[in-house]
This record gives C-alpha cells, structure tokens and sequence, in this order.
C-alpha cells in the first residue's frame, strides 16, 4: 500500500512540474505565435584566445555544439577545432589559441523570395539562458570561451532582447561569471 501512495505522490508532481512547464510553454505561445522561418547555412571559423580554461580539441568542440544547440542550431551541425592543447599537456600559463570551424544551420526569419528553393520550417523566438550550468557542461571557468562565441557567433543567429553580463578574470581559478539571456529563433516540430 505504501508503495502505491508512493507512486501517487510522485505522479502528483510530475504532474505538477510538467503542469509548470506546460503554463510556461503556452505564455510563449501566446506571446509569438510563430515565425515563417528558412534554414540558412552557415560556415564559420571562432577563433578562440584563452587565458584561463585550457581545451582539448574534443573539449572545445562539445562546448561550441552546446552552446549552438541552445540556441537553436540544427542537430546535422559539424564542428572542427585545430590548433588545442592535448589533454595531457593542458596548463596553466600562456594564451593558447584555437580555431574551430563550425558548419551548422539555423532557423532565420524568411524572407519573401519568388523562388521558394530555402527549406522552409516553422519557428518561434523562445528565452534562452547561457550561464553557468551543470547539466550544459558549462562552468565559470568557460567565461572567456563564452565571451568570444557572443562576439564572434551570436550575431549570426536570429535573436532578439539580447541581455549580457560577462566579467571574466582572466589567469583566476574561478574564470568569472557570465549570463547571457534573450530570445532565439528556434525550429518547432510539426504536428
């Protein structure tokens, strides 16, 4: 019996989290019913100058694929970085730099063409959040890396009510502190 209590009270706030979830998601929807949106193509190169987190090329990448899948990349997207550290000679000291190449598409607002050849896809800006965080891999010490892909890469993407609050300390243990929120055009599923 107990057991079957358990399970009420966890289906309960399951039910209460997605509920919240769900209230969120439809104050979106309310707010910006949709975008008629293309992919539009991008071929990039960031070039990556740190003095305080050191990657490997394997590190660098997961960090760049992170950060444009959250703000609406598609998942097809390549990234390839050159010039790293190798792990076992990760340290602290001077500059190191890195270029990575990035090959990804993202949702842009469409614009009338007689041709209609782009792809076309259905879309939303919805909020977005780059800050320290766990479970996007993301940690303080990633300031500058995220410093450099707002000023290198973010200008490419289709985002609105951009708000930043970087302040990296370079050559310190604790990286700095970033927050960069705002709005980005992502793709919706089709029903």
């Amino acid at each position: 019996m107990q057991w079957l209590q358990r399970m009420a009270v966890m289906g309960l706030a399951a039910a209460v989290l997605l509920g919240t979830a769900g209230a969120g998601a439809a104050d979106v929807s309310a707010a910006d019913s949709g975008v008629s949106a293309v992919w539009k193509l991008e071929t990039l190169r960031l070039l990556y100058l740190g003095r305080t987190a050191r990657y490997s090329c394997i590190g660098i990448e997961d960090k760049i694929q992170t950060l444009l899948l959250a703000l609406g990349a598609r998942r097809d997207l390549t990234v390839h970085a050159q010039g790293c550290q190798a792990a076992e000679h990760l340290t602290n000291g001077a500059s190191v730099g890195a270029s990575v190449d990035i090959v990804f598409s993202s949702p842009v607002p469409a614009a009338p063409s007689p041709g209609g050849d782009a792809e076309s896809v259905d879309a939303r800006f919805e909020p977005f959040s780059l800050a320290s965080d766990a479970m996007h891999n993301m940690q303080s010490a990633d300031c500058e890396l995220v410093q450099q892909f707002v000023q290198q890469i973010l200008p490419k993407l289709a985002t609105r009510n951009v708000k930043t609050d970087i302040s990296c300390s370079p050559y310190e243990e604790s990286g700095g502190s970033f927050m960069v929120r705002g709005e980005a055009l992502r793709a919706v599923a089709r029903r």
